[in-house]
C-alpha cells in the first residue's frame, strides 16, 4: 500500500516529469518544488488566476474533430503547397516558367520553346506520411498548430516567484496543447538571446519539459526586440515555422520598436503575450532624448527640425552686426524655443504613457497577470496538507522497510517542499512541521548509521552523478535542507564505495576477507 501511494502520487509524477530526479546537467533552481503548486492551481477552472490565464490557454482551436482514421493518419495538405521543377506541356504555360529564361537570346528562347524545353514549376501531389495513433500524447499533423515561445529569464523575473509562475504558465500551456501542436520551438531572452530549441516527438517534448524547469532567471537585461526579430526572422526563413504563433512570457519590462516589427510580421505572424507583474520601465530624461532622435513619429521628426532650425539661427545670432537683426533673430530663437518645449513636453507624457508597453499593441492575445500573494497561493486547506503528510508517512514506511535510493531523493525532495510550505501555512504548521522533522530523522539515520555488507545502499555510477549535480542547489535556509542531506549522502555512499574496493583488493592480495571498521566496533562494544 506504502509502495502504491509513493509510486502514483501526483507530486513525485510531476517531479519526475520535470526532470529533478533523472537530470545530470543541471542543478536544481531555487524553489523548484514550488512549481507543482502552481501549476496544479493553473489546472483548476474555478481559480482566479487559472481564469485569467485562460486566453492564453485557449489559443489552440478547441473545436471538436472528426477523429477517424481517414482524417488523422493522412494530414491533409492542398496541393498547391508542394512544388517540383518540370518542363513545359504546351507554349501557353510560358506565363509560368522561370522568370530568368527570359534573359536568354530571343532565337534560343524561341527554340527552347518549340522543343517544350522551358522549366516551370508544377504543383505535385504531396507526400503524406502515417502517423501512429497508439500514442495518446503528440500526434505530429501538418494541421496542427505550430507555437514559438520566447521565455524570459531577465533577473527581474526571479522577483515575486514571478519566473515560478512563467514555468507553470509555460508548462500547462504545452501540456494542455501537447496532442494538437505538430511543432513546438522554444527561445529564451535576457541580455542575449538563447539557442533554438525544438519538439516534434515525445523524447524532445519531454526534454523541453526539463529544460523548461531548469532555467534560472540571471540576465542583466531584457532584449524583447531582438527576441521578437529573431523569431520573425526564424519563422520567414524556415518552412517548418511557416504560419507559427509567437508566444511571450515576460515580465514587460521592455521597450521595442512597435512599426518595425509589425511591418516584419507582416499578416501571417501573430504574437500573443502574458506579462507577469505590474513592474513598469522608469523614465528618465536619457530615454525621452533618445526617442526624440530615434522615433519616427510625426512629432519627433517635427521636434528634430525645430531643434536644426534653432542651431542655424543660433549661428546667424552670433555673426549678426545690426541691432535690428539681431533682435529678430533673438525673436526667432524663443518661438522656435516655444515651439522645442511644448513638442518636448508632449513627447514625454507621451513617452511616459506608453514606452515599455508596446508589446500590448503588437500582441493578438494579451493578458497580464498580477503578481502572485506566496501566502495566499501556497496556504493549503487541511484536506491538501492530509494528502501531503500520508505521502511522508508512505515514504517514511517503505524507508524503514527498503532503503532504495530513489526513495531517498524522493524523501529529500519531499523534505525541501515541506519546509517550503511551512513558510506560509501556519493553521497546519504544526502537522507539515512533524512530517517534516520526520523525513529528517529518517534521513539523518540513513546518512549517520553505520552500515554493514548486508544493510549498504546500492547505487549505479549515474546515480551518483546525479546526486553530484543535485548537491548545488540549495533549497532551504534551515542547517538540515536539501542540499546539505544530499552532500551527506553522496559522502557517504563515497567512503562506503571507496571501502568496499579496499576490502575487496585485501581479500584478493590476502586470501582472507576483512569486515569494515563499523562492524568490528559493534563487536568490540
Amino acid at each position: 500500500m506504502n509502495r502504491q501511494i509513493i509510486e502514483t502520487s501526483e507530486f513525485f509524477t510531476q517531479m519526475e516529469q520535470f526532470g529533478f530526479f533523472d537530470t545530470v546537467e543541471e542543478h536544481l533552481p531555487e524553489d523548484f518544488t514550488l512549481i507543482y503548486d502552481i501549476a496544479r492551481i493553473l489546472e483548476s477552472e474555478t481559480h482566479s488566476l487559472a481564469r485569467g490565464l485562460a486566453p492564453i490557454f485557449q489559443l489552440q482551436d478547441t473545436a471538436p474533430r472528426d477523429r477517424s482514421t481517414e482524417t488523422i493518419l493522412i494530414p491533409n495538405v492542398v496541393e498547391a503547397e508542394e512544388y517540383e521543377a518540370d518542363l513545359i506541356r504546351s507554349a501557353t504555360e510560358v506565363r509560368s516558367i522561370y522568370p530568368y529564361q527570359f534573359l536568354l537570346p530571343e532565337t534560343v528562347f524561341l527554340q527552347r520553346l518549340a522543343e517544350r524545353s522551358l522549366w516551370m514549376p508544377r504543383p505535385r501531389v504531396p507526400r503524406n506520411f502515417r502517423y501512429q495513433t497508439e500514442s495518446d500524447q503528440f500526434a505530429p499533423d501538418d494541421r496542427k498548430q505550430k507555437v514559438y515561445i520566447l521565455f524570459d529569464t531577465s533577473s527581474s523575473m526571479q522577483q515575486h516567484f514571478r519566473i515560478h509562475l512563467a514555468k507553470a504558465i509555460a508548462y500547462i500551456f504545452l501540456k494542455q496543447n501537447k496532442r494538437e501542436l505538430g511543432t513546438v520551438f522554444f527561445r529564451t531572452f535576457d541580455i542575449t538571446v538563447g539557442d533554438l530549441k525544438t519538439a516534434r516527438d515525445v523524447p524532445s517534448f519531454d526534454a523541453l519539459i526539463s529544460d523548461l524547469m531548469h532555467i534560472n532567471a540571471v540576465g542583466n537585461g531584457t532584449v524583447l526586440q531582438k527576441a521578437l526579430a529573431t523569431a520573425v526572422a526564424d519563422i520567414q526563413h524556415e518552412s517548418q515555422l511557416s504560419h507559427a504563433q509567437i508566444l511571450v512570457i515576460t515580465d514587460g519590462v521592455a521597450h521595442i520598436d512597435y512599426d518595425q516589427l509589425r511591418a516584419d510580421m507582416g499578416e501571417s505572424i501573430t504574437v500573443n503575450t502574458v506579462k507577469i507583474g505590474s513592474a513598469r520601465m522608469q523614465i528618465d530624461a536619457k530615454i525621452i532624448e533618445d526617442q526624440i532622435y530615434q522615433s519616427n513619429t510625426p512629432d519627433a521628426v517635427r521636434l528634430r527640425q525645430l531643434i536644426a532650425q534653432r542651431k542655424d539661427v543660433d549661428l546667424q545670432l552670433s555673426t549678426a552686426s545690426g541691432h535690428l537683426r539681431q533682435e529678430s533673430l533673438r525673436s526667432q530663437v524663443a518661438m522656435l524655443q516655444r515651439q522645442i518645449d511644448t513638442l518636448t513636453e508632449r513627447i514625454g507624457v507621451h513617452v511616459g504613457e506608453h514606452y515599455g508597453l508596446e508589446i500590448e499593441r503588437l500582441s493578438t492575445v494579451y493578458v497580464n497577470v498580477d503578481d502572485i500573494d506566496p501566502k495566499r497561493l501556497f496556504s493549503f486547506d487541511a484536506a491538501t496538507v492530509d494528502d501531503i503528510v500520508a505521502l511522508a508517512e508512505a515514504l517514511l514506511k517503505s524507508l524503514k522497510e527498503e532503503r532504495q535510493v530513489d526513495d531517498i531523493k524522493r524523501a529529500a525532495v519531499l523534505y525541501d517542499h515541506l519546509y517550503l510550505l511551512l513558510q506560509y501555512n501556519d493553521d497546519e504548521a504544526h502537522r507539515l512541521e512533524k512530517a517534516a522533522k520526520d523525513l529528517e530523522d529518517m534521513l539523518d539515520r540513513i546518512l549517520n548509521k553505520p552500515t554493514g555488507a548486508g544493510a549498504d545502499v546500492s547505487i549505479s555510477d549515474m546515480e551518483r552523478i546525479q546526486l553530484r549535480h543535485m548537491l548545488g542547489g540549495s533549497m532551504g535556509k534551515d542547517p538540515f535542507s536539501l542540499a546539505r542531506l544530499l552532500r551527506l549522502l553522496w559522502l557517504k555512499l563515497v567512503r562506503w564505495w571507496k571501502m568496499r574496493r579496499q576490502l575487496k583488493v585485501f581479500a584478493a592480495i590476502t586470501g582472507r576477507s576483512a569486515r569494515m571498521r563499523s562492524t568490528r566496533r559493534r563487536q568490540a562494544q
